[in-house]
């Protein structure tokens, strides 16, 4: 922290005892850290009072005396401060599983982001504030607050979107910690939320200064992703072509790959698949490395049809259908959005077919 000049305002005219009549000012200056004294005069009296000499991390006394005329030669104290050389910093991080920023982490104005069913964790640090108990509210604390703002769910965009207050605090000189904590948006389920969470730190105004924002990041939360197929149910069995399938994934991560794979037998967890052509589909720089995709940095909404399912169940038996995302979260591993076993059983059609086709005996 350093030193700095300060400013006063002192009324001379109206301390002073009204018999005495002004000849002579002091101000008297007292280093509170080095306990150097300094008296300077003061030629504005009812104005104010620029100190020439700055005042230490510790503080300083600052005096007003008046010496009174004719008779009266005695020497008035008239007015009494205690200045601080306080410079509030303060610093808010938050701590996600997605390595993404956006801004200047360093500045304290930046983004991060996670997903609605993950925790981050916020931590404060505020340094430069006066213990003292002579001090005033704005150099003994600063203010701390947390406000949240729900996204249109559909387009992903803050544009017009109201705020809520989520916590307010005075902060002194520490660091604190808040989480791991989950998001306290208002959404139906933790897992559908959508939106915004910003954390302020300000300054309070002093001095002629302004509130003054010190640190002010947001993480973002995004939705889980969720995935639907039609016109294929668990359990069905097909007797002949499987008819094409729109696969209808929504809220895919902006840092993902998400896919469809099918393999035979019954559902196993982890077990992978091959890869059904045409489904795939990447986002963010991690899963484009090299390509110059333009990045995305909100959710993604897809639909996708596939008409050759049956190329993929060329044999008769039981097939699992899965929709497969990574993201950031559990270190990139996949995570099933959806499955359905169904069964392939031409050997029913072909009989069918046999059995029409029969002439009867003779």
């Amino acid at each position: 922290m350093k030193p700095l000049q300060i400013t006063l305002w002192f009324c001379l005219l109206s301390a002073l005892p009204l018999r005495a009549a002004v000849t002579d000012a002091f101000v008297r200056q007292t280093d509170l850290k080095t306990g150097q004294v300094y008296d300077i005069p003061y030629t504005t009296p009812g104005g104010p009072y620029t100190s020439p000499l700055p005042v230490s991390e510790d503080g300083a006394k600052f005096e007003l005396f008046a010496r009174g005329t004719a008779w009266d030669t005695n020497i008035y104290l008239l007015d009494t401060k205690l200045i601080y050389a306080y410079g509030p910093t303060a610093r808010l991080s938050i701590t996600t599983e997605d390595p993404y920023v956006f801004g200047d982490s360093a500045g304290g104005t930046y983004v991060k982001r996670t997903r609605s069913d993950r925790p981050f964790t916020i931590t404060t640090t505020v340094s430069g504030l006066v213990s003292s108990s002579d001090a005033s509210a704005a150099e003994k604390s600063v203010y701390y607050e947390a406000r949240a703002m729900n996204y249109d769910p559909v387009t992903y965009s803050s544009l017009n979107m109201p705020t809520s207050l989520l916590h307010a605090y005075n902060l002194g000189n520490g660091e604190l910690t808040w989480g791991p904590v989950y998001h306290e948006l208002a959404s139906p389920t933790l897992m559908s939320g959508c939106g915004q969470q910003t954390y302020t730190c300000v300054q309070y105004a002093a001095d002629n200064v302004p509130d003054t924002i010190l640190a002010q990041p947001t993480v973002q939360i995004w939705p889980v992703a969720t995935a639907n197929i039609d016109k294929i149910t668990s359990g069905q069995v097909f007797i002949d072509r499987i008819p094409t399938i729109t696969f209808a994934m929504a809220h895919l991560y902006p840092d993902s790959r998400t896919y469809a794979q099918i393999y035979p037998g019954p559902a196993v967890l982890g077990k992978v698949g091959t890869l059904i052509t045409g489904t795939e589909r990447r986002y963010g720089s991690y899963y484009n490395p090299n390509q110059g995709v333009t990045p995305t940095n909100v959710p993604q909404d897809v639909q996708i049809a596939i008409d050759n399912i049956s190329a993929y169940a060329s044999a008769d038996g039981i097939y699992t259908l899965e929709v497969i995302t990574e993201t950031p979260f559990f270190n990139r591993t996949g995570e099933r959005l959806l499955k359905i076993t169904f069964e392939v059983d031409r050997v029913i059609s072909s009989r069918g077919a046999l059995s029409t086709g029969e002439k009867p005996a003779q």
